[in-house]
C-alpha cells in the first residue's frame, strides 16, 4: 500500500506542490497511523510554501496543520488509541496534506464518530483558534462588542459562529460581495475596500470595541487598536498582509515587538496569539478546547462554512483559491479514491 503526499519541492508558487508516493510503513513506538478523510488548507500553508513564514521548513516538506480520519495502525506503547478510532491530528504547521499521516500521541485527539469529517477538519485549526481567542485570551462576556477582520474567512466565520453562541455584538470587515455571509451570523458587515472601518465604527459605536481580532498585521493593527474601548483587548493572530505585493518582510519583528510591549499606547492589553505556541504551553487547554468545539459540532450548535471540498491531488488549486480570496469559510482537502 502507498501513501500519497503533496510535497512543497521548492519555495515558490502553487506549481511547486507535487504529489509524491511512498510505501506505507509500520508506525514507530508511540506513534499512530491515520487514514486521512479530510485535511484543512490555511493561509499559513501558503506562507510556508513561499518561504515567508518564520523558520519555514526546509524543502521538501508536506504542508498542513490538521487531518481527520481513522486510525489504521498503532505503534508499540500506544494504549490510548486503537485501530478504528475516529481522530483528529494537529501538527505544528506541516504534515496534513497526505492520504495517511503518522502522529505522536500528543498530536492526536479522539473525536465523535458521528461528525462529518470535513466539518471536523474545518473545526480543528479555525474553530479551536477562534474558541481560544474568545474564551482563553479575550475572555469575552455576553453582550460585549467585538470587531472581526477577515470576517468571511476560515477563522473569521468561526469567530462569528462562536460569537453568535456567546451572544456578542459583532462587526466584521469583508469585501462587499461577502457581506451576506457576515450578516448571516447576525454581525454588521463593513466594506474594507470602500470604507474606513475606524471612521465607520467611531460614527456608529463611539464607545468602542471590547475586543478586536486582527490577522492582517502592519498598519491594520495600529488602526484596529484605535477602535478599542477603554477596557478593550486587542488580539493579533496572523500577518496575512505579508502575502500582498510590496509586503513587509519585517513582520516577525513587528509581531515580537507587539508581544513584548503588551499594551497599546492607550494602555489596552495586546495579545499575540498562536495556536501552536499555546498548544505547546498548555496541551491541557488544547485538548479541552478541541473537545468543547467537537461537542458543539456534534450537537449541531455550530455550522462550519465549507466553500470547497477539493481532492488531495489538487492541493495547488485549493491554495490558489484561498490566496485569491475566491472562497468563504474553509477549503478542505478530501481523501482520494
Amino acid at each position: 500500500m502507498w501513501n500519497t503526499k503533496m510535497m512543497v519541492t521548492e519555495y515558490g508558487g502553487s506549481e511547486v506542490l507535487r504529489a509524491m508516493q511512498e510505501p506505507l510503513r509500520t508506525p514507530e513506538a508511540g506513534e499512530v497511523r491515520v487514514k486521512v478523510q479530510s485535511a484543512g488548507v490555511a493561509l499559513a500553508d501558503i506562507m510556508r510554501r513561499e518561504g515567508l513564514y518564520p523558520m519555514s521548513p526546509e524543502v521538501p516538506f508536506v504542508p498542513g496543520y490538521d487531518a481527520v480520519g481513522i486510525v489504521d495502525a498503532v505503534g508499540a506503547g500506544v494504549n490510548d488509541y486503537a485501530v478504528g478510532d475516529r481522530v483528529a491530528v494537529f501538527f505544528n504547521g506541516t504534515g496534513g496534506y497526505a492520504s495517511h499521516v503518522y502522529a505522536q500521541m500528543e498530536d492526536v485527539v479522539l473525536i465523535p464518530a458521528a461528525v462529518d469529517a470535513s466539518e471536523a477538519a474545518a473545526c480543528m485549526l479555525n474553530y479551536v483558534t477562534a474558541y481560544q481567542m474568545l474564551h482563553r485570551i479575550a475572555n469575552v462576556s455576553e453582550g460585549e462588542r467585538i470587531l472581526i477582520h477577515g470576517a468571511s474567512g476560515g477563522v473569521g466565520t468561526a469567530l462569528l459562529d462562536l460569537g453568535r453562541l456567546a451572544k456578542l455584538e459583532m462587526y466584521g470587515t469583508a469585501s462587499a460581495a461577502k457581506h451576506q455571509v457576515v450578516a448571516g451570523y447576525g454581525a454588521i458587515p463593513i466594506d474594507y475596500h470602500a470604507d474606513d472601518f475606524v471612521e465607520v465604527l467611531a460614527s456608529i459605536v463611539p464607545e468602542g470595541m471590547a475586543a478586536v481580532f486582527d490577522p492582517i498585521g502592519g498598519s491594520n493593527w495600529e488602526r484596529s487598536m484605535r477602535t478599542l474601548s477603554s477596557k478593550g483587548r486587542f488580539v493579533g493572530y496572523g500577518y496575512t498582509s505579508v502575502l500582498e505585493q510590496g509586503h513587509n518582510n519585517n513582520w516577525v519583528k513587528d509581531w515580537m515587538g507587539a508581544a513584548a510591549r503588551g499594551t497599546t499606547e492607550s494602555g489596552n492589553p495586546v495579545h499575540m496569539y498562536s495556536i501552536t505556541t499555546l498548544k505547546k504551553e498548555r496541551l491541557d487547554w488544547f485538548r479541552e478546547d478541541v473537545q468543547a468545539v467537537m461537542s458543539l459540532l456534534e450537537a449541531g450548535e455550530i455550522h462550519p462554512l465549507i466553500s470547497h471540498r477539493i481532492p488531495l491531488r489538487e492541493a495547488a488549486r485549493a491554495q490558489e483559491l484561498l490566496a485569491g480570496a475566491h472562497s468563504v469559510g474553509k477549503i478542505i482537502l478530501v481523501e482520494i479514491a
